[in-house]
C-alpha cells in the first residue's frame, strides 16, 4: 500500500468518525424512514405504469385478434360466394388471400401485444411482491424507531441525572452533617455543664427550696395577707 493511499484511508477513516460522533440517531432513523417511504411512493408509481402497459396491451392484443377474426371470416365469405358461383373466382380467390394475409398480420400483432403484456405481468408480479416486502420494512422501521425514540429519551434523562450525581461529593456533604451534628452535640453538653455549675453555687437555702419547690422570700402583700388572717 502506497503512502497516499495510506494517508487517504486514514483521513477517510477519521472523518467517517467525526460524522459518526454528530450523528444525531433520531433524526437518521426519521431520514431512513423517510427515503423507505418516498422509495415506496416511486415503486408504487412505477408499478402504476407498467399496470397501465399491460393492461393497454392486453386491450391491443384483443382488439387485434378480434380483426384477425373479422378478416378470416370475410376470406371464408369470399370463398363461400366463390364455390358458390356468385363470383368470379380469380377475383375472390384474389380478394380471399388478401383477406387471409390481413388477418395473419392482426394475429401476428396481437401475439406480439400478448407477449408484452406477458412480460409487463411477470414484471408487476416481481414488483407487487418487493412493494409488499417494502411495505413491511416500513412497518418494521415505524416500530423501531418509536422504540429507538423511547430508548433515546431514558438514555438522555438518564445521562442527565447521572452527570448530576456525578458531580455531586455526597462523601463530603454527608461529612458536613457529621460535623454539624457533632456540634450541636458538644453545644447540648455544654449547656448542660453550664446548668450543673449553677446548681454548684447555689445556697444551702435555695438548694433546699429547689428540690422542695418552694421560694424563700414572700412578697410584701403576702405578709399583709398573713397579719390580717391573725386577726380573725
Amino acid at each position: 500500500m502506497g503512502l497516499f493511499e495510506r494517508i487517504f484511508r486514514i483521513g477517510k477513516s477519521e472523518a467517517n468518525a467525526v460524522v459518526d460522533k454528530f450523528e444525531d440517531p433520531i433524526k437518521m432513523a426519521d431520514q431512513v424512514l423517510r427515503e423507505l417511504k418516498e422509495n415506496y411512493q416511486e415503486a408504487i408509481a412505477g408499478e402504476a405504469e407498467v399496470k397501465a402497459a399491460a393492461l393497454q396491451h392486453r386491450a391491443e392484443e384483443n382488439k387485434a385478434r378480434t380483426k384477425g377474426e373479422e378478416w378470416e371470416k370475410k376470406a371464408n365469405d369470399l370463398l363461400d360466394m366463390v364455390e358458390a358461383g356468385k363470383l368470379d373466382a380469380a377475383k375472390g380467390n384474389s380478394l380471399a388471400e388478401t383477406a387471409a394475409e390481413s388477418g395473419q398480420q392482426a394475429i401476428k400483432h396481437a401475439d406480439e401485444f400478448a407477449s408484452m403484456a406477458n412480460k409487463e405481468e411477470q414484471a408487476l408480479e416481481v414488483m407487487e411482491t418487493a412493494i409488499q416486502q417494502l411495505k413491511d420494512r416500513i412497518s418494521e422501521a415505524e416500530n423501531r424507531i418509536n422504540l429507538l425514540k423511547s430508548r433515546a429519551k431514558t438514555a438522555d434523562v438518564s445521562e442527565k441525572i447521572n452527570k448530576t450525581l456525578s458531580n455531586v461529593d455526597t462523601d463530603g456533604l454527608m461529612g458536613t452533617l457529621d460535623r454539624m451534628d457533632s456540634k450541636v452535640t458538644a453545644q447540648e453538653f455544654r449547656s448542660q455543664a453550664y446548668a450543673e455549675v449553677r446548681d454548684t453555687t447555689l445556697s444551702s437555702e435555695q438548694e433546699i427550696n429547689k428540690i422542695l419547690g418552694t421560694s424563700s422570700g414572700t412578697s410584701a402583700l403576702d405578709a399583709i395577707r398573713a397579719k390580717r388572717n391573725e386577726g380573725k
